[in-house]
């Protein structure tokens, strides 16, 4: 088998899930990282994994937490930059998303009113933002 990428980017791309712009080919983010992807990869048994990268706009961080129940997701965009962050529903339902303990995402629906945060969608395995620069602290919760 041939590994076509260092140990760092799986870190980094995969479990913390910051997309670079090199990754498997051209990839969703654009040049300077003016648009960049967080989606984290979170494996059965793994409980937490943390991630950054220094682009040329600042630093873009991705911190994940998962306990049975709840995925706390804290990501962190440069200035000059947006995002589109995909927070992963870890197999539950019923989710309810909060960003800094204001409700964002709740009964299949996005909640507006959270500062840098511009729309939410959902599909079966991630409930996604689309954020402006900033830090953000998602906390998705739900039921087995």
């Amino acid at each position: 088998m041939v590994m076509w990428c260092t140990i760092d980017e799986f870190f980094y791309n995969d479990l913390a899930g910051i997309k670079g712009p090199d990754y498997y080919g051209p990839g969703f983010a654009a040049p300077g990282f003016r648009q960049i992807e967080i989606k984290p990869h979170v494996p059965g048994d793994l409980t937490f994994a943390s991630g950054s990268i220094k682009t040329v706009r600042g630093m873009v961080s991705s911190n994940w937490k998962r306990t049975d129940d709840s995925l706390m997701l804290e990501v962190r965009i440069p200035v000059g930059s947006d995002a589109v962050v995909r927070v992963p529903r870890i197999g539950l339902r019923n989710i309810e998303v909060t960003e800094s303990d204001k409700t964002i995402w709740k009964n299949g629906k996005f909640i507006r009113g959270a500062f840098g945060i511009t729309n939410g969608t959902e599909t079966a395995e991630y409930v996604t933002f689309d954020v402006g620069s900033g830090s953000y602290r998602f906390r998705l919760r739900g039921q087995k």
